[in-house]
């Protein structure tokens, strides 16, 4: 549509992606800019705009218009003082977790994908499998990789770090995420993550294969064999299975870790209304069958999916668009990253507690975020 109705067509800056704000500093600073970046690493807003590197699309896109209606409540997330830095045109399950169908059966373990289909799959029902399943003895535990104490955090609908009446704010004394930082802390007394200690901080993806870990939480991406991973996990890619995080029990709704599809309009962009009609063309086509069908042909013919590992992608990311949580600790600046990522997984990882983690970080939380909003102020 974007090229058949306006003749559109995208040219890609190339660069690597952890100097990409760099190259992109660089660009802006020479008067070189380009127009549009991508929003789906979750770290544009509000470091972004705060920096001066993206301007709001306000200007360009009718945020208030009935195309724009079904991502309103996320992209104001995106907003400050009524100026949207993001223009997200849909939302994808942020973390989920894989496991092994073999390991499941010769366990005689209830299938995750079951308990989900019958409303299941629950803190409580997963908590039964991982007991049942570990045996430090047996080198069998639960559960591995870096993703899971965020995504698991996200299910209770709070993030550490948020937007709230245009404002970011932080969440470290909520009373959910209070809970969940308890049950990773129960983990870790029952023995029931990997102990990465023991392999030299190094996740094992392999032992999904061996039968000897029951889950492996991380993004979607994995599905994608250029990734490796899912080559980890099975030594057939057909007994690979994954489910969405489970429900907090004491969230009022299912709500789950999600990222976004969109992108941020970069500051002295030589042609912004190209930027809008991309965007809108890509709110105007989101849900159609030609694009669901692009996107199944590609999943069958080139990634090798089964049928029902494409219906659990299409579920988890439409109930992932039905209550999407939204983690922006990472997206303010460095020292707030550094000062919630690690100690939020110490609890998981080390068996700390978290009211005690809490009181060491809080301050110096609260006082990057109030900085934080004070730049966002002035840009503004």
């Amino acid at each position: 549509m974007f090229q058949s109705q306006f003749g559109g067509r995208i040219e890609y800056v190339n660069t690597p992606w952890d100097s990409r704000y760099d190259k992109l500093a660089v660009l802006v600073q020479a008067d070189d800019s380009p127009d549009m970046f991508s929003a789906g690493d979750m770290d544009v807003f509000p470091k972004g705009a705060i920096s001066g590197m993206f301007d709001p699309l306000d200007d360009y896109v009718d945020f208030s218009s009935e195309l724009w209606a079904p991502m309103s409540e996320v992209n104001e997330q995106f907003a400050f003082n009524g100026r949207h830095y993001v223009g997200a045109v849909d939302v994808e399950g942020d973390c989920v977790m894989f496991y092994n169908k073999n390991t499941i059966r010769d366990n005689s373990l209830d299938d995750p994908a079951e308990l989900l289909a019958e409303g299941k799959w629950t803190w409580d029902t997963f908590w039964e499998m991982m007991t049942k399943f570990c045996d430090v003895d047996a080198e069998k535990y639960a559960t591995d990789g870096w993703w899971f104490e965020g995504g698991f955090s996200l299910t209770t609908g709070v993030p550490y770090v948020g937007m709230s009446d245009g404002k970011i704010v932080q969440n470290l004394d909520n009373a959910l995420i209070e809970k969940a930082q308890t049950f990773m802390l129960n983990m870790n007394t029952n023995s029931l993550p990997l102990p990465k200690a023991q392999y030299n901080w190094q996740v094992q993806p392999k032992r999904l294969a061996d039968g000897k870990t029951l889950f492996y939480p991380v993004g979607l991406y994995a599905m994608y064999p250029y990734n490796n991973y899912i080559q980890d996990f099975a030594d057939n890619q057909e007994d690979v299975m994954f489910v969405p995080m489970p429900k907090c029990p004491e969230a009022d709704e299912y709500y789950l870790p999600a990222r976004v599809s969109g992108f941020s309009l970069i500051k002295g962009a030589k042609n912004p209304k190209g930027v809008a009609a991309y965007l809108n063309c890509a709110m105007a086509t989101r849900d159609s069958e030609a694009a669901v069908e692009i996107g199944k042909r590609q999943a069958f013919e080139e990634y090798n999916w089964t049928q029902e590992q494409w219906d659990m992608y299409r579920l988890v990311n439409q109930m992932t668009a039905e209550h999407p949580v939204i983690e922006m600790y990472n997206a303010v600046n460095s020292n707030v990253a550094d000062l919630i990522n690690n100690p939020m997984k110490e609890g998981y990882n080390s068996g700390a507690s978290w009211t005690q983690t809490r009181e060491t970080i809080r301050a110096a939380v609260q006082a990057e975020l109030d900085s934080a909003n004070e730049k966002l102020a002035e840009k503004s």
